[in-house]
């Protein structure tokens, strides 16, 4: 029998024959297109590669092999379809024996939408960290609301919404009216809370959760439409204190493939796929199994999400904090978790620049005392109104690394994990850990009082790219004034920092050699952060008075 055949034959079994021939971990999905993707995995022996795969459990494609005999495997599946959900199974053959992986996975192709993300928050933010671009400059609860009710007026198929409390009419009046042009609208509440504005749905309604919490705060709409898909979630229950008052964050995302997964998850509490919730069918909180996708590229973004308390969410949240090569803030209403609380240390202890507000500072377990006590940059927020984000922001300073955002409705808690019904985003991308920075700059120079703080910190210079970026300080130390020669740009932006992170001044420097005096600076130690288009240098300064 020769060897291709020999796979093929082999690969219809695909069972475990020795027990010493395994494949380590979960595979791993890569390469993320509109008509495929890539799936590695890897063995403890040498073997080929067979990856079985369909739009069903039954795996009913079929299969792709490759006999090249490798212990690092890698098979391109290509040919599928769009904003399509595949189940895929490695498989691995070394002679005349098999090795498969214990469950398949689901994984989806990317869509064709057009990826757009909105991210609202509705508080001030600080401008003056942006570098270079800002989210809706339109923060405002007034402008939330009319985003969502737009949304809502849109729809012209389906809406579905899992929040955890409202009590705003013009929400459900907006519902109503959709329902009522033949709109399909489902919704699930949690049957702990008020839910006051429901009272008056005129579309299904399931509540469900008697102990444990339904948690989310997500919509979508049009998730058969490839342009008008949306998915709405974030922190912020649809409640007038919420959208007014307490601290919030929400995103909208234009993308037909992770609207089909959060609709995934909502069918699973729904406990059907039509237009009338199965109460015996519902599955929430602890009975959810983890079967959605939960790598998406969304217009050219790499995006992942997690529902809890299935998707072993806090794992996933761990990983992105220890991936911090430069600096990380965090925006909490409550930090329990002990493992997260350890990673913020780590990472500060490490070297790394880190700074947390958080709320709730006394609830049972907290990490609070063991942050500050470690000496991590951690404040209470002890201002009117709540910050009921669940947000953490890694690299943001640290272009050259992976700068990604944490948010969605899990609070980084026990109960979060385990029971509750939650979903979290990790969003790799530069300009909206940014967008994020700009509002914790806000928050924690309000706690931080003065006019001139603004929270930037310096930029890990042996994370970013400053070769040709050649700049000279003299004299160092210096007095009342000193000068900067600089070579590698014809125009250089210059931001001085104090031992605190926080932007003193900035600069456009135009001159081969530029002149800065001193007088509004104080005796001490500072960051110079030199940027010129994708070139950045830091560079310390001490002035003696």
């Amino acid at each position: 029998m020769n060897r291709f055949i020999q796979i093929l034959f082999l690969s219809m079994i695909c069972h475990y024959t020795m027990a010493q021939f395994v494949i380590f971990g979960n595979p791993r999905q890569t390469n993320i297109v509109n008509n495929g993707f890539t799936v590695g995995f890897t063995t403890n022996i040498s073997a080929g590669s067979i990856i079985k795969y369909g739009t069903t459990n039954s795996l009913e494609l079929g299969y792709i092999a490759n006999g090249q005999n490798t212990t690092n495997h890698s098979i391109n599946l290509s040919g599928l379809n769009p904003a399509t959900f595949y189940y895929v199974r490695p498989c691995a053959i070394n002679g005349a024996d098999t090795v498969q992986s214990t469950k398949t996975y689901l994984y989806s192709t990317a869509s064709n939408s057009s990826g757009v993300i909105k991210v609202f928050f509705n508080g001030s933010i600080d401008t003056d960290v942006s570098s270079g671009t800002f989210p809706n400059l339109s923060n405002s609860p007034a402008a939330i609301q009319a985003e969502m009710i737009k949304r809502i007026d849109s729809a012209r198929s389906k809406i579905d919404c899992a929040v955890y409390n409202n009590n705003t009419s013009a929400i459900v009046t907006a519902l109503n009216s959709a329902h009522n042009r033949g709109v399909r609208v489902r919704y699930i509440a949690d049957d702990g809370t008020s839910n006051t504005a429901l009272s008056a749905a005129q579309f299904p309604v399931l509540f469900i959760n008697g102990l444990d919490l339904m948690h989310n705060k997500f919509m979508i709409t049009d998730v058969d439409s490839v342009n008008k898909s949306y998915v709405w979630t974030g922190s912020m229950n649809w409640t007038s204190n919420n959208i007014n008052d307490d601290y919030n964050n929400v995103i909208l995302i234009q993308d037909q493939a992770l609207a089909k997964a959060y609709v995934l998850e909502f069918d699973e509490m729904w406990g059907s796929t039509g237009s009338s919730p199965n109460a015996s069918l519902s599955k929430a909180g602890n009975l959810k199994t983890d079967n959605t996708p939960h790598f998406f590229n969304i217009g050219g973004k790499s995006i992942e999400c997690y529902f809890s308390p299935s998707d072993k969410t806090t794992e996933q949240i761990d990983k992105a904090l220890q991936s911090a090569g430069g600096d990380l803030q965090v925006a909490l209403l409550t930090l329990t978790k002990n493992d997260l609380g350890s990673s913020i240390i780590a990472k500060h202890q490490g070297g790394e620049t880190v700074a947390c507000i958080i709320e709730n500072i006394n609830d049972q377990g907290s990490e609070f005392v063991d942050l500050t006590n470690a000496g991590v940059d951690a404040m209470q927020h002890t201002l009117p109104y709540d910050i009921h984000h669940k947000y953490g922001i890694v690299d943001a300073n640290t272009p050259n690394s992976d700068p990604m955002v944490i948010t969605g409705s899990h609070n980084w808690s026990t109960a979060a994990e385990t029971v509750n019904d939650e979903n979290t985003l990790i969003i790799h991308d530069a300009e909206i850990a940014n967008w994020f920075l700009q509002e914790f700059s806000q928050r924690y120079c309000e706690l931080k009082g003065g006019s001139s703080c603004i929270y930037n910190p310096p930029i890990a210079t042996d994370k970013v790219n400053s070769n040709n970026l050649t700049v000279n300080i003299f004299p160092n130390p210096a007095s009342d004034r000193f000068s900067i020669q600089t070579m590698g740009s014809d125009l250089i932006q210059l931001s001085i920092f104090n031992n605190l992170g926080q932007r003193i001044s900035f600069h456009e420097l135009n001159a081969e050699i530029s002149e800065i005096s001193t007088e509004f600076l104080q005796a001490g130690s500072y960051y110079l952060i030199f940027q010129s288009k994708n070139l950045q240098k830091s560079e310390k300064l001490l002035i003696i008075k």
